[in-house]
């Protein structure tokens, strides 16, 4: 059976596809998505917001990777080389280790040339008039490893150009489908109960999700507090349960008199009178805590329940941690893991952390900028951002610094400029100098003569462009 006949037997086409002009391939008009309305969520934002502001585990990695981020700047370049370009952006997308993150700025100078002043610098100086763009990062960033996604809403003048960028609040976002599979006709900000915000005027940044079906899940981002559902659940139960055995003083248990004691029903609730106007909570503090109760016959106690030892309760949250570090790529040691803590297993884990969560998200925020500030100041201009101003780098541009130096066909300026240092407005800095007494090559005659080159040493020189 042929793919059309099997979704034709699950549903019909809806108009669009039954048009003359409808594409032959039945994906990307199945009909059971309906066009011009509001596609809600199957997932519940609200409780993923609700696991971030009351879980600790949840909080700490998140706003471990969001800030991190946050502290990247971003900058406006001129394109001189697009293959160079091209090269730059694979290699960045690829990186195994910092050491390729530094081997990626030679070719980046190739590539790009920045621009220091234009209005999109400063509009990504000064995002909108109540943030820094470090604060605007972390909100994206934030709201995206929280909710599986991010929407950035460009305030337009009427002009048509760009004044401000916002973040929404993904968990009132609903997504409006034009019909297709995954085809976007604009966005609904329920909270407020505000018009259709067009598609061109929101970049939504989101994670993979298969949950494909024709109410149009896949329009939104999975996010990754519901692969770890179990997990947070089992550690809020967790923290419950801890949090009730400290208001109750300890385990549940049976308070009894001694058999040979006259302790009847009239004695045993005057008994525990005393005790819950002794040892009672008010405002769930623990009213005389550690102070001693005396009674008026032989007691014992048994135990009807268990400590938070038995229960393992702190075992139970170190998992939990270890748990969502994976669920988001980190290493454990970066969050006081008492099991992996070492200087090594921190010095690691940070780099890790850059080259696996941090790198990846940057590049994808990159790639959304890129694409929506295309109409904006054009495809000859580029928007990249830089990693190198993370301390866990520097040894890794020390390196780079060592290959530079030896590198004689790169000019003085493209040097500097690879290690992030502002150029030297002397037409000596653009000059390539060779070993040779690192005179400007130029004034080399022996690369016009073969024959005097080859008496005067084999350089291995590279053809002069």
């Amino acid at each position: 059976m042929k793919l059309t006949e099997i979704l034709s037997s699950i549903i019909p086409f809806n108009l669009k596809a039954a048009s003359k002009n409808a594409t032959s391939n039945p994906l990307p008009n199945f009909g059971g998505i309906i066009g011009g309305r509001p596609i809600y969520p199957n997932l519940d934002y609200q409780k993923f917001v609700q696991d971030y502001t009351l879980n600790s585990e949840v909080f700490s990695v998140v706003k471990r990777i969001s800030k991190t981020v946050s502290t990247v700047p971003f900058y406006v370049y001129k394109i001189k080389n697009k293959k160079e370009l091209n090269r730059y952006k694979a290699t960045m997308s690829n990186v195994e280790s910092l050491k390729d993150v530094a081997k990626a700025e030679l070719i980046r100078i190739k590539a790009v040339d920045e621009i220091a002043d234009s209005p999109l610098n400063r509009l990504l100086e000064s995002p909108n008039e109540y943030q820094s763009f470090s604060e605007f990062l972390e909100n994206v960033i934030g709201y995206k490893l929280i909710t599986g996604n991010s929407y950035i809403w460009a305030n337009r003048l009427s002009n048509g150009k760009v004044s401000e960028l916002v973040t929404l609040p993904p968990q009132w976002i609903a997504i409006i489908s034009d019909g297709t599979i995954n085809g976007v006709e604009g966005y609904q900000f329920t909270l407020v109960g505000w018009d259709k915000l067009a598609k061109e005027d929101v970049i939504h940044l989101k994670y993979f999700n298969p949950l494909f079906n024709t109410n149009a899940q896949q329009l939104y981002g999975l996010s990754p507090l519901q692969a770890a559902y179990r997990t947070i659940q089992r550690s809020n139960d967790a923290k419950d349960t801890s949090v009730g055995m400290l208001q109750n003083q300890g385990p549940k248990g049976i308070l009894f008199a001694d058999e040979s004691n006259d302790f009847g029903p009239e004695q045993a609730g005057k008994l525990k009178e005393d005790f819950y106007n002794q040892y009672g909570t008010k405002g769930r503090i623990a009213k005389n805590a550690g102070n001693i109760l005396i009674a008026g016959a032989k007691l014992g106690w048994v135990n009807m329940g268990m400590s938070p030892v038995d229960l393992q309760i702190l075992e139970s949250e170190k998992i939990t941690l270890r748990e969502l570090c994976n669920v988001y790529g980190v290493n454990s040691a970066l969050f006081n893991d008492p099991d992996n803590k070492t200087y090594n297993n921190m010095k690691e884990a940070k780099k890790e952390m850059l080259t696996q969560v941090i790198l990846p998200e940057l590049v994808l925020l990159r790639d959304a900028f890129n694409r929506f500030f295309a109409t904006e100041m054009g495809k000859d201009y580029y928007i990249d951002f830089d990693i190198t101003v993370f301390p866990e780098l520097q040894e890794d541009m020390k390196e780079l610094s060592a290959i530079l130096s030896q590198s004689w066909w790169i000019t003085p300026n493209e040097k500097r400029a690879a290690m992030r240092y502002d150029t030297v407005h002397d037409q000596t800095m653009d000059e390539i100098y060779i070993p040779a007494g690192y005179l400007p090559i130029a004034e080399i005659t022996m690369l016009q003569d073969p024959t005097n080159a080859q008496q005067q040493g084999d350089y291995n020189i590279p053809p002069v462009k």
